[in-house]
């Protein structure tokens, strides 16, 4: 399949080297725009609206909730799918998160084919 029909996400991390990671097991599948932190990725939002967000819950500076706030909050962004990422899911983190809006979490250490299962749910 070439690029042009691949759907593309945004992947958001503040660790440079889980953003490669996520890059390479989703490169085959998708579009990949790696974002180190979550200002970048508003800023790609204003140019580019993917068709799906993976963002981390644990950002410095702004953090992934606060990110997930401002994309619901926002008319051109409100209906993209956003999963968000953790190393940790507690009920407070899922309940936290699916009340601003998450669609969906992603556990790291990622898991390919568990994570674009969860993906395909979504695109």
């Amino acid at each position: 399949m070439g690029e042009e029909n691949l759907k593309t996400i945004l992947v958001v991390d503040d660790m440079a080297a889980i953003l490669e990671h996520a890059k390479q097991l989703l490169k085959n599948s998708y579009n990949v725009i790696p974002c180190i932190s979550a200002d970048q990725a508003l800023g790609v939002l204003e140019r580019k609206i993917p068709d799906i967000i993976m963002a981390d819950v644990n950002m410095p500076g702004t953090d992934g909730f606060e990110f997930l706030k401002k994309v619901r909050e926002d008319d051109r962004l409100k209906d993209i799918k956003v999963l968000m990422t953790t190393a940790e899911i507690t009920s407070e983190i899922e309940s936290r998160g699916y009340e601003l809006g998450a669609d969906g979490f992603i556990l790291k250490p990622f898991n390919q084919a568990v994570m674009l299962r969860k993906l395909s749910l979504f695109v």
